[in-house]
């Protein structure tokens, strides 16, 4: 029996050695102003961070763990009444989202990869139930080895998703049930700069 320990503890301790760490994420600032008329406007900010930690078991594989957090706000100022009114809408996102990564290909200082994983998320808003989302999702990226410590990462997140919404609906006595809905194929985002998201690793 401790023939058999010692040679587990071998081995974990070598994986270890043998796999590398990395740290990174991405940072989102959002800010439109949509004219709906010579007197309504309405005025979207968000904020939003993406901390990622990752181990890269070897020269194919890696796990890894992206944590989300952001905010939101939602502005409309109407100037059609007298006084002019103004209605703000806060909401506030969390997601979890741990991957399998395997790098597909590598050309020069550039690593193409496929992140595949299970993805949960939860937004809650001023006067609203929250509204979650489960899926399974597959995100393709390509990260440039800047050197042999950083690393600028560009992904194309949740390109395929297969997965469970369910909407907000509002926080009131009698408020019927939330609707809910599955999908999947090609995410909403699709190929547009929409789901195109930046980020910048460091290795251990």
């Amino acid at each position: 029996m401790k023939k058999i320990m010692m040679t587990l503890a071998a081995v974990a301790v070598a994986a270890t050695m043998n796999a590398q760490m990395y740290i990174g994420g991405g940072i989102n600032f959002i800010n439109s102003t949509n004219k709906t008329n010579a007197a309504a406007e309405s005025t979207r900010t968000v904020f939003a961070i993406a901390p990622e930690f990752g181990y890269k078991l070897d020269d194919k594989l890696g796990v890894g763990i992206v944590l989300g957090f952001g905010t939101g706000k939602n502005k409309v100022e109407n100037t059609t009444v007298n006084p002019a009114t103004s209605v703000e809408t806060k909401s506030t996102t969390f997601s979890v989202k741990p991957y399998l990564r395997y790098q597909a290909l590598t050309v020069g200082s550039f690593n193409v990869f496929v992140d595949g994983g299970l993805g949960f998320s939860t937004t809650s808003a001023d006067n609203m139930k929250n509204s979650m989302d489960f899926a399974l999702f597959v995100t393709p990226g390509v990260a440039y080895n800047v050197n042999e410590k950083w690393s600028i990462v560009a992904k194309l997140d949740d390109m395929f998703t297969f997965g469970y919404h369910k909407d907000a609906v509002a926080d009131v006595a009698g408020a019927p049930d939330a609707p809910s809905t599955i999908s999947a194929g090609l995410s909403t985002g699709g190929f547009n700069l929409g789901s195109l998201t930046f980020g910048v690793y460091y290795n251990f």
